[in-house]
């Protein structure tokens, strides 16, 4: 199978750049077209207002701009590699589930991601959002060690 469309997951962890790496040379092998996101996680608490309103707030614009900084520098390393990437923002609640969804929504045949995340908390095999990813996408997924 030819994976024409791939989803590529990041964040700020040091696996991030494998994942940057690894992505970049199976979408030239496959002449895939390459779609980077990171995901935005919104606290219940301090998002109400910016979630039933959309009255954004000066910690929700400063994460904002730290995850726009975070996929600018990661397009700048696709473009290394003779690459041009689409990068987008996800918002949600589950990391796990606004990966999968957006996947589903761009028409991804792959999702490629780390193994584990920024949360230091490291489970014996995988991280959870790794693992939870597996578990609940329809889509191949490809971990990056």
């Amino acid at each position: 199978m030819a994976y024409q469309k791939i989803l590529v997951a990041i964040d700020d962890s040091e696996i991030a750049a494998n994942v940057i790496r690894e992505a970049a040379q199976l979408a030239k092998a496959l002449d895939s077209e390459l779609t980077v996101v990171e995901v935005m996680t919104l606290d219940p608490y301090l998002a109400d207002a910016y979630i039933r309103m959309g009255q954004s707030n000066d910690l929700i614009e400063r994460v904002r701009g730290y995850v726009q900084d975070n996929l600018t520098k990661a397009e700048q390393k696709f473009e290394e590699h003779g690459l041009t990437v689409a990068t987008q923002i996800l918002e949600g609640f589950a990391v796990h589930q606004e990966i999968i969804g957006a996947a589903q929504n761009l028409g991804a045949d792959l999702i490629i991601m780390g193994s584990h995340g920024r949360t230091g908390f490291k489970q014996f095999v995988l991280g959870s959002v790794a693992q939870k990813v597996l578990a609940e996408s329809h889509i191949p997924v490809l971990i990056v060690r």
